[in-house]
């Protein structure tokens, strides 16, 4: 698979263009939040666990040894899909399945404490209806961490058959979420480059191997892409 697909470049280009006007936001509060956060709505991921523990780990380790892509200086904090990821990817990741704000809140003074770099959230999935909690995370994480580290935020991705319908609040929590953000933190928009280029679910929530490749891949060339750019 290559690195820089024709295609993604441009979709990719087009993402960076149209992040340029929605990753805006005030200026990141020096405010830690609150230790008490209210509980993550009840996890619609049932079956997820079972499911990563029958992977092949073999094809995942030919994989592994055969990708270019360089995870190295990244940290993934997330829940079932970024665990799902990390099958394919040698990557460190704060994660666990069924999670959503109250988990980064509950590992916060981890994350905080991490230096030097490529952060990447990919969370809300399980709590659409958690936004404003979002929002004030993001904008109240200190500068020393924002300013050490290279801080992303990835949109929550598409759903699919028995969960499409929550596609609507999946939209309207990226563009809360994308118009809200620090300028100090980007935004990734890989449900939008999802839709375009494809994917496939099982189960309408969570997806497979290739699927889960084209995404870190997406981030990774965004990220890649942004820092080209000066970020």
């Amino acid at each position: 698979m290559k690195l820089f697909d024709k295609g993604l470049v441009c979709v990719l280009l087009t993402a960076i263009c149209l992040c340029g006007s929605s990753c805006t936001g005030g200026a990141a509060e020096e405010t830690s939040p609150t230790a008490t956060e209210t509980p993550v709505t009840e996890t619609i991921e049932t079956s997820f666990e079972s499911e990563t523990s029958e992977a092949n780990e073999e094809e995942r380790d030919i994989y592994m040894a055969s990708e270019d892509l360089d995870f190295s200086d990244f940290v993934f904090i997330g829940d079932s899909r970024t665990v799902g990821m990390a099958m394919y990817f040698d990557m460190d990741t704060i994660a666990e399945v069924g999670v959503g704000i109250s988990f980064a809140l509950s590992h916060y003074d981890e994350i905080i404490e991490l230096r030097d770099k490529n952060i990447v959230f990919n969370l809300g999935v399980n709590d659409l209806n958690h936004i404003d909690e979002y929002i004030e995370f993001y904008q109240r994480l200190p500068e020393e961490f924002t300013f050490g580290n290279k801080v992303y935020v990835v949109s929550v991705n598409p759903t699919s058959g028995e969960y499409d319908s929550m596609n609507a609040d999946i939209d309207a929590f990226n563009v809360s979420l994308a118009d809200t953000l620090p300028s100090t933190i980007k935004w990734i928009d890989t449900c939008s480059l999802l839709r375009e280029e494809g994917f496939y679910s099982s189960d309408g929530l969570h997806y497979d191997k290739d699927t889960y490749i084209l995404i870190a891949e997406l981030i990774y060339n965004n990220v890649m892409l942004y820092q080209s750019l000066g970020y």
